[in-house]
């Protein structure tokens, strides 16, 4: 009998750490930073930028070109490929430009034969 209920009691105490071991988590509850908050938004109306009409180009575009063209010309004249210049995106010598030139052949193409 005494085996039995030392038994019983080990049972008890194995199955109420079980149950207290298997309960749901303990968590703290976290904001979520990400949550619109439904609120004004704090930063002011942005103004959009006047479009360009058609046939009418923005004044710093015709001193842009005239800038990186000098540049597409003198990486053109250290070309070693053979290719004509007819064939040869401005864009290609990513090395002489610099990356405003760069950016602007990438939104702008040009053939080198264009700059000459």
């Amino acid at each position: 009998m005494k085996k039995v209920s030392s038994a019983l009691v080990g049972l008890f105490f194995a199955g109420s750490l079980l149950v207290a071991a298997c309960g749901q988590p303990k968590q703290a509850e976290v904001p979520d930073v990400d949550k619109d908050t439904g609120g004004a938004d704090m930063a002011g109306e942005e103004a959009a930028a006047k479009p360009v009409e058609e046939g009418e180009k923005p004044a710093e575009a015709g001193d842009m070109k005239q800038k990186c063209c000098a540049s597409c010309k003198e990486a053109l004249a250290t070309d070693r490929s053979g290719t004509s210049p007819d064939q040869i995106p401005c864009a290609d010598f990513t090395a002489a430009l610099s990356p405003w030139c760069l950016e602007y052949f990438r939104s702008n193409p040009t053939k080198a034969s264009e700059c000459q």
